[in-house]
Order: C-alpha cells, then sequence, then structure tokens
C-alpha cells in the first residue's frame, strides 16, 4: 500500500493533531519517539495503525502510559494483517482500505475515557472440596506454600474412588491402591495447614473470591459460623455410569463393571475388604473363561471416549492372571486408547496370553446364554468372521459420569457442567483448571475420567492456580468492564443471570451493581440490556457506533462491515494475513472481546447506512473465551434476523460464522463466498 499517502489522509482526518509514519514502531527507538511527540503535542488520544493488537497492544498501552496517558486512550489498527498482507495484489485497493481502517480508528478514539485496573483484596486460606487423589494433591501443595487449608469430604475417610480400586499403574508397574491411600491420607491429615472434615459437606457457599462465606454441614449436623474462605478448587471426582439393562447388568451376578472386578481383586490381593456394594459376595474360585467388553455406555452418540477404559482392562485382566493363570481372558475392543507410559502393559497382557479382539463400531458382541452359561457372539475385524466366546465372567468396561453433588456445587458457584456431570473448564487450552469466575479451579476427575496420575498432576496445576493471588495478596481484572447506570434500569436481573462470571449481584432491591474485580468485559450484559444501562469500558455502544458510521460514510454498498471476537476469530484473520491468503478487499472489520458483544441494534444501522452485509464471527464451538458468549451471539443473531425480515432487509445479508484462532484459510473463504453470494465482485 502507499503507506505516505495514507499518513497525509491521516494528518488530515478531524482531531487528529498528529500524524507520522513509524518504520519498525514497535523498536525502543520509535517507541522513545511516540512518547516524545506525545508530549511535545500535548496529544490526549493515540491511534497505532500496524499490526495485530493481538500481539503487540499491551506494548504500545504501556508507551502510551510511560508518555503521561492513560493506557485505555489508546486504539490500535490492524493494516498489516487484515490489509498489506492480504490485499497484495490490489495496492489501491488497499491503500483505500487502510484509510478507511484508520478513520475508523480515528472515530473510536475521539469517545475513549480513561480506564483502570481493578483490585481485589486476597487473603491465604482455601478451601478444597472433595478428598480425592487430586483433592489431597491439590491441599498438600497449597499447604505446602503457608496457605491455611480447609479439605472437605463427604464420605467418612479420604480417599475418594482409590478406596474400590485395587492397584494404579505407574510407569513400571502397579502400585497397591490401599497403601497409596494411606500414605497420602496420613501426609493430610498430620499436616498443620489442614483441617480436614470427612463425613462433611457443603450446606451453603456465598461470595466471590477473597469474600467467600461457606458453612458445612458434619455427621448431619450444621456448623453454627460460616468459614471466610478466599479460593476454592473443586475435586469431586466421578462415579461409574451403571450399565443397567445392558447385557443382564443387574439380572445376572456374573455380569459386573470393572469397578466392581476391582473391589474383587482388591479382597483377592489381600489388600482390604472391599469397603461398597455386594462383589464380595462373589467368587472366581471357579471361573475358567472371562470376556470383557470396552465401550460400554461410551465413545458414542451421546458421549466420547472414557479416556481410561482400554488402560483399566488391561489392568485388570493382568491382575486376574496373576491370581490365576489358567484363566482364559478376552478383551473386546473397538481400538485402544493408551498412554505411551501404558504401553508395556499392554506388552505383557499379550505375552501372558490374554487375547485381544476388534469389534466394528457399529456392530457390538451379543451376549447368548446356551445351558446356562454365557456365550459372546463377537465379529473380528482382523479375522473377517464371527467368533463364539465361552464365558464365566462378564466384565463390562463402562463409562463414567460426575457424582451427585454436581448439581449442588454448581448452583452454589454458578458454574457449568455438562450432561454427565462433569463440571467445565474456562478454557480448554486457556484454562484448563480454571472455572470462569476468578479463585474457583478445578482438578481430576471432576472434570473428566482420568488415571492416577493424571489427577494428581492436575490437582498440583490446581493448586499454583489458586496460589497465585493469595501470594500476591490480590486479584487484578483489566479495565475492560462493565459499568452500569441505574437511572433507567427496570431491575429485569437479565445481566444478573446471564454474566458467565457472576460479575453482577443484586442487592435486597434487586438493583444490579458491578464486581469489577470479577468483570472480564465480554460485553454480554450490555448488548442483552434492554434498556441499555450497562456500558463496557473501551467498547461502549457510542465508540462501535462511531466506527461502523465511519466505515459507511463513503460507498457503503461495496463494504460488508464485520465484527470480530478478539480472542479466535481475529486470531483467524491475523492467521490469514500471517498466510498471505487472498481475499477481497471488501470487508472493514470491528474489533470487539467477544461476538455476544454485538448488539442489535449497530448491525440494523449498518444496514440504514446501505452496507451490503454485515458479518459477525465469534469463538469455534463449543469453546468460547468467555464460555458462553458464542451461545448468546448465536440467539441474538437469529433474533437480529427475524427483525431485518420485518423491516424489509434480506436476513441472508447478515452472515453469522465460527473460526478458531488457527483457521486463517476458514476466514479467507467466508469473505469469498460472502463477497460472491452478494454479488460484489
Amino acid at each position: 500500500m502507499n503507506v505516505p499517502e495514507v499518513v497525509e489522509y491521516a494528518r488530515g482526518l478531524k482531531h487528529v493533531a498528529f500524524a507520522d509514519e513509524g518504520k519498525w514502531s514497535c523498536s525502543v527507538d520509535y517507541l522513545a519517539k511516540i512518547k516524545e511527540a506525545i508530549k511535545e503535542h500535548n496529544l490526549n488520544r493515540v491511534v497505532i495503525a500496524s499490526c495485530t493488537p493481538r500481539t503487540h497492544e499491551p506494548l504500545f498501552k504501556q508507551t502510551v502510559k510511560e508518555a503521561g496517558l492513560n493506557p485505555y486512550l489508546l486504539e490500535f489498527v490492524s493494516i498489516r494483517e487484515q490489509d498489506s498482507w492480504v490485499h497484495m495484489g490490489e495496492p489501491e485497493r488497499a491503500t483505500q482500505k487502510a484509510k478507511d481502517l484508520i478513520k475508523m480508528g480515528v472515530a473510536k478514539a475521539i469517545f475513549l475515557e480513561e480506564g483502570e485496573e481493578i483490585r481485589l483484596p486476597v487473603q491465604t486460606d482455601c478451601l478444597v472440596i472433595g478428598g480425592g487423589v487430586a483433592g489431597m494433591s491439590a491441599a498438600l501443595q497449597i499447604a505446602d506454600q503457608g496457605f491455611q487449608t480447609i479439605l472437605v469430604e463427604r464420605e467418612p475417610k479420604l480417599g475418594g474412588l482409590l478406596n474400590r480400586v485395587s492397584t494404579v499403574s505407574h510407569d513400571h508397574g502397579v502400585m497397591p491402591a490401599p497403601e497409596i491411600v494411606r500414605v497420602k491420607a496420613t501426609l493430610v491429615e498430620s499436616h498443620p495447614n489442614i483441617n480436614v472434615y470427612t463425613d462433611t459437606e457443603i450446606e451453603s457457599l456465598q461470595g466471590y473470591i477473597g469474600n467467600y462465606k461457606v458453612k458445612l454441614k458434619t455427621n448431619g449436623k450444621s456448623s453454627e459460623e460460616a468459614l471466610d474462605i478466599s479460593t476454592i478448587i473443586v475435586a469431586t471426582g466421578m462415579k461409574e455410569l451403571e450399565p443397567t439393562g445392558q447385557y443382564e447388568y443387574g439380572s445376572d451376578s456374573r455380569v459386573i463393571t470393572q469397578l466392581e472386578l476391582e473391589e474383587l481383586l482388591r479382597g483377592m490381593s489381600g489388600n482390604s475388604e472391599p469397603l461398597y456394594g455386594t462383589v464380595s459376595n462373589r467368587s472366581l474360585l471357579k471361573v475358567k473363561d472371562v470376556v470383557m467388553i470396552n465401550c460400554v455406555n461410551s465413545k458414542n452418540e451421546t458421549r466420547g471416549c472414557c479416556n481410561i477404559g482400554c488402560s483399566i482392562s488391561v489392568k485388570n485382566a493382568l491382575a486376574l492372571k496373576k491370581l490365576q493363570p489358567d484363566l482364559q481372558i478376552h478383551i473386546l475392543y473397538r481400538d485402544l486408547s493408551m498412554v505411551k507410559e501404558e504401553h508395556f502393559h499392554l506388552d505383557e497382557a499379550k505375552a501372558a496370553g490374554i487375547k485381544f479382539i476388534r469389534f466394528p463400531d457399529d456392530h457390538y458382541p451379543q451376549l447368548v446364554k446356551e445351558d446356562g452359561r454365557f456365550v459372546i457372539r463377537v465379529y473380528d475385524i482382523l479375522l473377517g468372521k464371527e467368533l463364539e466366546i465361552p464365558s464365566d465372567m462378564l466384565v463390562l468396561t463402562t463409562a463414567f459420569k460426575g457424582n451427585e453433588t454436581v448439581g449442588q456445587i454448581k448452583g452454589y458457584l454458578k458454574v457449568s457442567a455438562n450432561s454427565d456431570g462433569f463440571f467445565q473448564e474456562a478454557h480448554v487450552k486457556l484454562g484448563p483448571v480454571d472455572f470462569p469466575s476468578a479463585g474457583i479451579s478445578l482438578s481430576g476427575c471432576a472434570k473428566s475420567p482420568k488415571n492416577f496420575k493424571e489427577s494428581c498432576e492436575e490437582g498440583m496445576a490446581a493448586a499454583m492456580r489458586v496460589s497465585i493471588p493469595m501470594k500476591k495478596g490480590y486479584i487484578e481484572a483489566e479495565g475492560i468492564v462493565a459499568d452500569i447506570d441505574l437511572t433507567d434500569c427496570s431491575k429485569c436481573s437479565l445481566c444478573y443471570k446471564n454474566c458467565p462470571f457472576s460479575a453482577i449481584q443484586l442487592d435486597e432491591n434487586k438493583q444490579p451493581s458491578v464486581i469489577k474485580a470479577l468483570c472480564k468485559g465480554c460485553g454480554l450484559c450490555a448488548a442483552d440490556c434492554p434498556k441499555e444501562c450497562i456500558t463496557i469500558v473501551h467498547y461502549s455502544d457510542e465508540q462501535l457506533l462511531a466506527q461502523v458510521e465511519a466505515a459507511l460514510e463513503e460507498s457503503p454498498e461495496k463494504k460488508i462491515l464485520g465484527f470480530v471476537c478478539h480472542w479466535c476469530a481475529l486470531g483467524g484473520v491475523d492467521m490469514a494475513g500471517v498466510s498471505r491468503l487472498q481475499y477481497p478487499s471488501n470487508a472493514r472489520l470491528i474489533r470487539v472481546m467477544c461476538s455476544a458483544r454485538v448488539p442489535i441494534k449497530l448491525i440494523e444501522r449498518a444496514f440504514e447506512l446501505g452496507a451490503a452485509g454485515v458479518l459477525v464471527v465469534g469463538c469455534e464451538f463449543p469453546t468460547c473465551h468467555y464460555i458462553t458468549g458464542n451461545y448468546a451471539c448465536e440467539a441474538r443473531m437469529n433474533r437480529a434476523k427475524k427483525k431485518l425480515s420485518k423491516k424489509g432487509v434480506d436476513p441472508d445479508k447478515l452472515w453469522v460464522d465460527w473460526c478458531s484462532a488457527a483457521d486463517g484459510p476458514k476466514f479467507a473463504n467466508i469473505m469469498r463466498d460472502m463477497v460472491k453470494q452478494l454479488n460484489l465482485g
């Protein structure tokens, strides 16, 4: 593009007091020049037009701050990834697009207001809910740092699911589960910084990071006083999903689950007697043939892989062989999903004579009875024929689900869980052990089925996450937050109900207020507020509207106005730029923190101004940096299309799509398709 021409254009825009072309604008030398220009020209707003804000915006924020300006008086415009790199063959159009993007940035900058980071004090008391291996690992990690830890377990003793397990796999063998529990529980119960409450449940829990009030119920008796808690770790574990009605489970004692087999092995190995159920009444003495069927109730249209079933079946088959070497054991599987460290078990099992038979995804084994004895009919993919295998005991490797406390904890903490009762992390990549609300982490099998090693590691990871604010003594939130003007508030409580981070609270009169240290600035509340009482700092309606009007001031019929979320969609835009993927130059993009920030009125205004089309792009489902942001956006865009149709606007001119941060080709294709269908070529 013709950069000097763009600079000259910027210099002539209303309210622009100074414009300059900088080479290597992020270099130390030019950053110093920016600070000098701010002071010399007494500038009170700054627009940087260069690369993507996703990489360099913090650097320029710090620069204007060092020059004496509030960092929120900076607007960042991408004329590289969004323009020069993707329109390399159209220099004149790229130049014009750069002018428009800068005009949009200046229009927004006029309305920028000062912002500030918000601090909330955090003390050093942590509540760990769940006394399994993840909870105990988390508690020890926190306590070893000198923080006070309260560990709550609803069962009479610590250990969780390990109290029903015989052995635990490690890198080169197995360890007895009772011994692991004994050692771990002793460390926890003897630690001076840990208070252990067994046979205890959470009776009530209110507040937010640094200010939680928790009441416990021990042995059915409620505590008189509430505990002051600063941070929380959820490690509530999981339970086996009983395959009731399948393969005659529940009606024939010869059909058991892997967990019930673990209890049998636990008793027979002399480790200890099983704690639960009636499996101790069963005997392996008369069993000659054992068949295990993997992927029962998992890896189907309802739920995915259970993650640990394959390794459990192999481990337990080996344990049976060691107890009774003459046993005939068959493992029937769809495919074997085992991590690298577990493959030695597989080799050992094959060497021990355990047979592995792979069956098709759509043709599960069948159980038939012949003269009172089990026969399992299974189609062997490798042999290409159906086999009949006799069985004295059928072991089902079934799926798992969250335990009974999930619904209660979910309500207390205002967090999400899936249909199987497993809690949902804030983001699978960006926040794997975080909940949306600050100061709450999750670990172990509360999130998904995990093996012993993974549960320990995740317990420690969760401990490290909540230790950060406790170590610092405060939590600090970015200044992009919601602000509520109660003048016209109708007290509808939509903002309170819909906030993914529980950052809005209601007083006794149902008037909302923002806990700004918890607010992430997604803007969902502002876009949905029927009275337009909510403003998002740096992304106000006024600022976004100024960008819309600036973008469509000239030749709107040739332009596509786009709203892209900062995290994933803008990442896709940037990746298209980095990859030099060429696409039409019609789009003028407006950055928002989340697709949920886009209100219907801005879309309507764009079409009123003559836009050829409007594009809204958010994070690829099911992930979203703001948890439910893309879901909220999708619902609102469906409403927007209906409103546009009633106003005589073709709803097909509003495009809504989802793009991951790595998918530059997808964004480029969206632009090509949109230009083609809108006849803008």
